[in-house]
C-alpha cells in the first residue's frame, strides 16, 4: 500500500517538473524572439504612432467677413392690366408661361372697335378727295384771275375752301388715329421679358383698366437686399469684396457686386439697406428664394493665421492647437492654449498663444495625447 503511494507522489512530481520545464523553455524562446524588437523599439514606436497632416501658421492680412441672410428680389415685377375696358376673347399665355417684351397675352373683343375704325379710316380718305377737288377749283380760279376772268373774290373764296377741307382732313386723320390706338389696346402686350407668375383674366370675362389680368416677373438682373446694421455703413462702398451663396447652389459661391447703399431703412433697429447684384448670369434661382451674402471688409491689421481644422474646442471655452516638437529625434505633438480672433476663407486669427513658423495638426488632432509620437501622413 505505501509503495502504490510513494510511486503515485513520484509520479506527480515528475509531471509537475516537466510542465515547469516546458514553461522556462517557452518564456526563453518568448524572450530571445522579443530581443531584437526591443532593441528597435524607437523605430517600431514611430512606426505605429498615429498619421497626422499639418501646416505652417503664417502671418496674412486680416479680414473681417459678415454673413448677412437676404432675400432675392427683382427690379421688375408688376401687375399688367388692358387700358381699355371690354370682354376677353382670346387668352395666349398661362401662369408659369415665359415672354418676351410685345408678345401677345390676350385679346378683347374689337369688333366694335373695328368697325369704328373702318369708318373713320373712310372718313379721312373723303375728306383727302375733298382736299384735292377744292385745290383743283382754286387752281382754275387763279387761272380765271390772271385773264380778268370772273367774279374778283374768287381766288380768295376757292383759297379758303381749300384751308377748310385740309382742315377737315387733318381732323379726320386725327381720328382714324385715335381710333387705331383704341383698336390696338384691345391686346395686351408684355412690356417686359419675364414670367408670368400669375394670371388673373379668363375668357369671356369683362375686364377694365386697372384691374390685373397678369403678374410678370423679370427673370433677370436680380438683386439681394438685406438690412447691414449702420456701423458698417462707412466702411462698405462700391468695391467692396462681395459673394453670394444660394440654397440652390449647394457649396457654390457666386461673385458679386454692391449695386447701392440705401442710407435710411430701419431707423429703430439702426440698419441701412445694402443691394447686392449677381455678376453671374443665368442663375437658377427665382424672386423670394433666401441667399447668403458675404462681405469682406479689411481690416488693415497683420496677424498669425491658420486653418479652423487646426483648432480644438473645449466645452468650457478653451481653444487649443496641437504643435509639432522634434524631440530625442521623434516627432511628438503638445498641446497648446490660443487665444482667437476673426474668422474668414476658412482661416483664423491667432491673437495669442501661437507664433508664425510653428507647425499645427490640422487632420488627426481629434484623440491626440500631450507628448505622443506622431508621423507625417504622407
Amino acid at each position: 500500500m505505501r509503495t502504490n503511494k510513494s510511486a503515485a507522489l513520484h509520479s506527480t512530481m515528475h509531471r509537475v517538473f516537466l510542465s515547469g520545464l516546458f514553461a522556462t523553455v517557452v518564456l526563453a524562446l518568448v524572450v530571445l524572439a522579443m530581443g531584437p524588437l526591443s532593441l528597435a523599439s524607437p523605430a517600431v514606436a514611430q512606426s505605429s504612432a498615429p498619421p497626422v497632416e499639418t501646416e505652417t501658421a503664417r502671418m496674412a492680412p486680416v479680414v473681417k467677413q459678415l454673413e448677412i441672410s437676404g432675400t432675392v428680389s427683382t427690379p421688375q415685377a408688376s401687375q399688367i392690366s388692358t387700358s381699355v375696358e371690354g370682354l376677353v376673347s382670346e387668352i395666349h399665355y398661362d401662369s408659369g408661361a415665359r415672354v418676351k417684351q410685345g408678345d401677345v397675352l390676350l385679346k378683347l373683343d374689337a369688333e366694335l372697335q373695328e368697325a369704328a375704325y373702318a369708318q373713320a379710316e373712310a372718313q379721312t380718305k373723303r375728306a383727302a378727295a375733298e382736299v384735292k377737288d377744292a385745290k383743283r377749283r382754286l387752281k382754275i380760279a387763279e387761272t380765271l384771275a390772271e385773264r380778268n376772268y370772273g367774279p374778283k373774290n374768287e381766288k380768295e373764296a376757292r383759297e379758303a375752301e381749300v384751308d377748310i377741307d385740309q382742315a377737315a382732313l387733318e381732323a379726320a386723320k386725327a381720328e382714324q388715329k385715335r381710333r387705331a390706338a383704341i383698336l390696338e389696346r384691345h391686346e395686351l402686350h408684355a412690356p417686359f421679358d419675364g414670367v408670368i407668375s400669375e394670371r388673373m383674366a379668363e375668357v369671356g370675362q369683362w375686364v377694365e383698366p386697372g384691374t390685373a389680368a397678369f403678374e410678370l416677373v423679370a427673370m433677370d438682373k436680380f438683386r439681394i437686399d438685406l438690412p447691414v446694421p449702420q456701423d458698417y455703413f462707412a466702411q462698405l462702398q462700391k468695391g467692396t469684396d462681395v459673394a453670394l451663396k444660394f440654397d440652390a447652389l449647394p457649396g457654390e459661391t457666386v461673385p458679386a457686386e454692391i449695386g447701392a447703399l440705401i442710407p435710411v431703412s430701419d431707423p429703430d433697429a439702426r440698419t441701412f439697406t445694402l443691394r447686392v447684384l449677381p455678376l453671374r448670369k443665368s442663375l437658377p434661382i427665382a424672386p423670394g428664394m433666401s441667399a447668403q451674402v458675404i462681405v469682406r471688409l479689411n481690416t488693415g491689421q497683420e496677424d498669425v493665421v491658420v486653418s479652423r481644422d487646426a483648432l480644438i474646442r473645449y466645452p468650457d471655452g478653451r481653444v487649443t492647437v496641437w504643435v509639432l516638437e522634434e524631440k530625442d529625434g521623434e516627432t511628438k505633438v503638445k498641446e497648446q492654449r490660443v487665444e482667437i480672433g476673426l474668422a474668414f476663407d476658412n482661416l483664423v486669427q491667432i491673437r495669442s498663444g501661437l507664433k508664425a513658423g510653428q507647425r499645427v495638426v490640422v487632420r488627426g488632432n481629434e484623440s491626440l495625447r500631450d507628448g505622443q509620437s506622431v508621423r507625417l501622413a504622407s
